[in-house]
């Protein structure tokens, strides 16, 4: 009909418009805080991007949802600000029967959110943990980085470097400094080279420079002048963690009865779920009185969200504690959204019932 071709319309625009701006928010919060990272030297600068990717894609459903609420109800407000409601309900439609096109447009985003909340974001953090731990065990030479200071974990060194040949990897104007034995080093080259030999072993060859060493405090220090310095590049060894919870495969949680199996399993279901219940709710808070000019819905819509996402939060707390079953911590918070979004349609429908309280 008509009035679902209009709606569906307008939702699908709205929705893509919040979904954009949210995505875009989020890409420059989430990059502000990998560029912190990366500047304490927790995080190697070529990693920046891909773990950006997977942050993103671990946010994605909570924004999707927010996105699919908003993009029901700002079209709906704007419908009853325009009298078009009223105007629809005067040729018979009732207020339930804008949930068919309310459903069937959100459907395919619950489905879309349940796959990545099931699938596809576990795969990503394992995917994520295995990245990080690769970063961690390889050489001083991931973490020179033109322009900046980077100190090596393992062997107790800083780096500087002022320019990077990125196609053939040589450095310019090296500056490094190490601690042995108490004495402190310090390395100063025009340029430098990472070197691979035939036995696997790697080293950084710095050209043209000096080499101080000695022990603070003191003057006896040596300056060595070179050629051609080699410094041997041990790799870091990392043990290897288990894939949490989180990172668990559909499979392992739906075979696990342990309580944070079972409460992981409740927060994966519980997100496509809310986002169903929460486009339902968005047709009674998308009422606007117009004579007024104003709509306390959008405030209540705020409110009705938070409470609904702390909700399932709880609840997947007392799963995980074992103070809740699973199955009462999987229906107790929809369940009682689903009868708020009853109440709300009930009231919503009978508008004599607040005029008679006004009287």
């Amino acid at each position: 009909m008509l009035y679902r071709r209009a709606l569906t319309r307008e939702m699908a625009l709205t929705t893509g418009a919040v979904l954009t701006v949210l995505v875009a928010i989020a890409l420059v919060v989430l990059f502000i805080r990998l560029l912190g990272d990366v500047a304490r030297g927790e995080l190697a600068n070529e990693a920046v991007f891909a773990f950006l990717g997977f942050s993103l894609l671990y946010f994605l459903p909570v924004l999707m949802t927010i996105a699919l609420f908003a993009g029901v109800l700002m079209p709906l407000s704007r419908m009853w600000r325009d009298s078009e409601m009223v105007i629809w309900f005067n040729a018979g439609l009732s207020l339930t029967q804008w949930l068919r096109p309310v459903l069937m447009f959100a459907l395919p985003f619950a489905l879309v959110i349940l796959l990545l909340t099931l699938a596809l974001n576990p795969w990503a953090q394992a995917k994520k943990n295995d990245y990080r731990q690769d970063l961690q065990s390889r050489s001083d030479s991931s973490l020179i980085a033109p322009g900046m200071f980077a100190e090596s974990g393992s062997a107790g060194r800083v780096y500087y470097v002022e320019s990077l040949n990125p196609l053939t990897g040589v450095i310019r104007n090296v500056f490094m400094q190490s601690r042995l034995d108490g004495k402190l080093g310090l390395v100063v080259a025009k340029e430098g080279s990472h070197t691979e030999l035939p036995d696997g072993s790697r080293y950084l060859v710095f050209k043209e420079g000096r080499r101080y060493e000695g022990i603070p405090g003191h003057l006896d220090y040596r300056v060595v002048q070179f050629k051609r310095y080699w410094m041997r590049l041990d790799p870091v060894v990392v043990g290897q963690s288990q894939p949490g919870i989180r990172q668990a495969p559909p499979g392992r949680l739906f075979a696990d009865d342990s309580p944070p199996a079972r409460a992981e399993l409740l927060w994966r279901l519980g997100v496509p779920v809310s986002a169903l219940v929460l486009a339902a709710m968005a047709i009674p808070l998308s009422f606007v009185n117009t004579r007024a000019r104003r709509s306390w819905g959008l405030i209540v819509a705020l409110l009705v969200y938070f409470i609904y996402n702390n909700l399932l939060s709880l609840t997947q707390a007392w799963v995980a504690q074992g103070k809740l079953g699973p199955w009462s911590g999987m229906l107790t918070p929809h369940v009682v959204m689903l009868l708020a979004v009853v109440t709300l349609f009930y009231l919503r429908s009978q508008p004599a019932l607040f005029r008679r309280r006004r009287a």
